[in-house]
């Protein structure tokens, strides 16, 4: 008999810390949305940032040197602005998954490695969060200009025909075979965002495996 009422009562415990898992990890997402919300939340967090997309980053990205290319770094940030305007829709599609899993998932996840649940929410979640971003980002990125500044700074690089290095072929193989066109800027900003918010939610979900992990080492 006591045997059973401390199976039953230690099953109660791993169902409390599950749920206080997703209540933590729904408040996470809240908490990073709003940090990457605001002004430099993309653009001043090097974990973060988004760069110039290929041609343009491997170009001129890839040397930091936007001294000589005022151009260059104001798209980067406005590229980044988009994206701190448009990350608030995401917040609620990685919400409602973490609303909707049920008590076997979420007592899976508890037990799991360290990003199970951000592994679980990018893999359910990536694709849905990127489309939610995307008509945010596309609206930012022609309103302030972006769209069109890209397209000047491509036509620039074809025309001067400029390179990382006459004998790099691998980074210009790399550049052609990666690059972003100007109809694509959107959905190259929208896809970096995404990624963005799931590195900092995988930061947010050690933390928040350390807190719990806290109160199993506390006597009780």
């Amino acid at each position: 008999m006591f045997e059973n009422m401390s199976m039953a009562a230690q099953a109660k415990f791993q169902q409390m810390l599950a749920n206080q898992f997703a209540q933590k990890l729904s408040s996470a997402i809240d908490l990073v949305a709003r940090q990457l919300a605001v002004k430099g939340g993309f653009l001043d967090d090097p974990i973060v940032r988004i760069l110039l997309p290929p041609p343009l980053g491997l170009v001129i990205d890839v040397a930091r040197d936007f001294h000589d290319n005022p151009q260059a770094a104001l798209l980067e940030t406005l590229m980044n602005r988009a994206a701190e305007n448009a990350i608030p829709v995401a917040g609620p599609v990685l919400k409602n998954i973490v609303a909707n899993m049920d008590a076997d998932t979420l007592q899976k996840l508890l037990n799991s490695p360290q990003s199970a649940a951000t592994e679980l929410l990018m893999a359910e979640g990536g694709s849905a969060v990127q489309l939610a971003l995307l008509p945010a980002v596309k609206e930012s990125l022609a309103v302030n200009g972006a769209i069109r500044l890209y397209g000047d700074l491509l036509d620039a690089q074809q025309k001067t025909g400029a390179v990382l290095d006459p004998t790099a072929a691998a980074s210009e193989q790399a550049a052609a075979e990666q690059a972003v066109s100007q109809d694509q800027l959107g959905e190259y900003v929208a896809q970096q965002a995404a990624a963005g918010l799931f590195k900092k939610v995988a930061i947010k979900e050690l933390a928040i495996r350390d807190s719990l992990n806290s109160i199993v080492d506390s006597p009780r």
